[in-house]
């Protein structure tokens, strides 16, 4: 099959983007890249009552933007989303601050619609430790209610941003698979963020999915790549664990406002100077996949490298949505 019409026929989910979706171009560039359905990152170090004033604009944002957006909340509004020609919203989170201390807020931002939650952003927080923490001690015991709550109401639990040790202590406690939904493998590429191939494959073992991340330092170590470079971190990644167990997860940042890369980078705090900000981010889009529209590159890619049209399609969507129908209620 051509690499258009593979493209057209397949599920795409991208496991993570935290771009600025109250631009409407981000949207229609998620749109053009054919995407199906995408993890949007809503809040992460917000505290509740910013997280809740967060939520309340996305019902009439799907109102506005309805010819490009429609709302997931189970597997088959995915599926839905592909029929409407459509990008279906999964509501998610790159932090459990907005929990502040209270694990059952896990079952209020559910019936909001949220469906992924990532344990730490970087730091540390109640949950236990990220990976920019030098001495990670693990998941506490508020972690382990909370990944509970999150079993109980079926929320994935992301463990992207997470430290070592916190990691494998999650994928321990969780009775549900987890997902590392943007990061690569730390053999490939040595960066705090990535992980270890023994995380790796622990989150493979109990059923869940890794998504590759198209962030340049963490597919090169350096501050540019290419889309063969990412497609190198894929390859590995299947080796590594099989093609059930890989997705996409690009992390693309678009038409983010300094202000917020700032609050990115510095865990909510101020981060480094605007102008840093701005040189990293400009100096960073991978080439040939610089964008979410330009996922139908990464669907050519794979079948210039002789991925059968069944693994990639797997790969592209697929394992996503397995693993959303393994965990979600």
């Amino acid at each position: 099959m051509p690499p258009t019409d593979l493209h057209r026929a397949s599920l795409v989910i991208d496991g993570l983007n935290a771009s600025y979706f109250q631009d409407r171009a981000v949207l229609e560039r998620i749109h053009q890249g054919g995407v199906t359905a995408v993890n949007a990152t809503i809040a992460a170090w917000h505290a509740m009552p910013e997280t809740i004033t967060l939520l309340a604009d996305w019902p009439d944002h799907f109102v506005q933007h309805a010819d490009l957006i429609r709302p997931v909340r189970t597997p088959d509004d995915i599926l839905a989303a592909k029929a409407e020609g459509r990008v279906g919203v999964i509501l998610g989170f790159q932090d459990t601050r907005p929990l502040e201390d209270n694990a059952r807020l896990v079952s209020v931002y559910h019936a909001l619609g949220v469906r992924i939650i990532q344990l730490t952003y970087n730091e540390r927080n109640r949950v236990g430790c990220g990976c920019l923490v030098a001495d990670d001690d693990g998941l506490t015991e508020f972690g382990r209610a909370v990944i509970g709550e999150m079993n109980r109401y079926g929320v994935l639990v992301d463990l992207s941003h997470v430290g070592p040790r916190t990691t494998l202590d999650a994928i321990e406690a969780s009775a549900q698979p987890v997902a590392i939904t943007h990061a690569n493998s730390r053999t490939r590429c040595p960066h705090p963020r990535n992980k270890t191939d023994e995380a790796i494959r622990a989150v493979a073992g109990r059923g869940g999915v890794v998504g590759a991340v198209a962030f340049p330092p963490l597919v090169t170590g350096r501050m540019d790549a290419t889309l063969d470079d990412y497609l190198d971190t894929i390859e590995y990644l299947v080796q590594l664990v099989g093609v059930d167990h890989v997705g996409i997860g690009a992390d693309f940042m678009e038409n983010m406002p300094t202000e917020i890369l700032q609050k990115a980078l510095g865990g909510g705090r101020e981060g480094p100077p605007p102008a840093d900000v701005v040189n990293l981010f400009l100096a960073t889009a991978t080439q040939g996949f610089a964008s979410a529209a330009a996922f139908p590159h990464v669907t050519e890619g794979l079948l210039r490298r002789r991925f059968s049209e069944d693994d990639i399609q797997q790969i592209l969507g697929l394992n996503w949505l397995r693993l959303y129908r393994a965990v979600w209620r």
